[in-house]
């Protein structure tokens, strides 16, 4: 059985699509040195993606968390100003700190109280993240 193909193509299907899309297809088809039928069936199986994309990446924060987002980080800016106007400024490490413990503090009110443990823990390495915990949770709870 010579000539014969190892997987015999049997089924045959019919597609629609205007006559300026099928004769890009088939130009296509004719560059590639291969049948329509084979550049469609290569195209649909690849692993190559799409060209357009048909559904947008979700961004980061959805609508609705963006304005939170807008709103937090206005409020980190007028505690760094009001500390860095003031006589006693912080100075650089202190604003550090500053913005660190607003962030822990949203952490834990946000309920994400075991996050900010690992987060601690990851930061400082040793005992300092447990005293650190113990600081924010008292804190927060007034």
């Amino acid at each position: 059985m010579t000539g014969r193909r190892v997987e015999e193509r049997v089924t045959m299907h019919s597609i629609s699509c205007s006559r300026l899309e099928r004769e890009r297809i088939r130009a296509c088809a004719e560059r590639e040195g291969v049948s329509m039928s084979k550049l469609i069936v290569e195209r649909a199986l690849s692993r190559n993606p799409p060209s357009k994309v048909r559904n947008p990446p979700r961004l980061v924060l959805g609508p609705q968390e963006q304005p939170t987002l807008l709103e937090t980080v206005k409020a980190i800016g007028e505690t760094v100003r009001d500390l860095e106007g003031s006589d006693d400024a912080p100075g650089f490490a202190g604003t550090l700190r500053v913005l660190f413990e607003i962030r822990l503090d949203a952490m834990t009110r946000t309920g994400r109280h075991k996050t900010m443990v690992r987060l601690l823990e990851q930061v400082l390495q040793d005992s300092r993240a447990a005293k650190l915990e113990e600081e924010v949770y008292e804190r927060t709870r007034s």
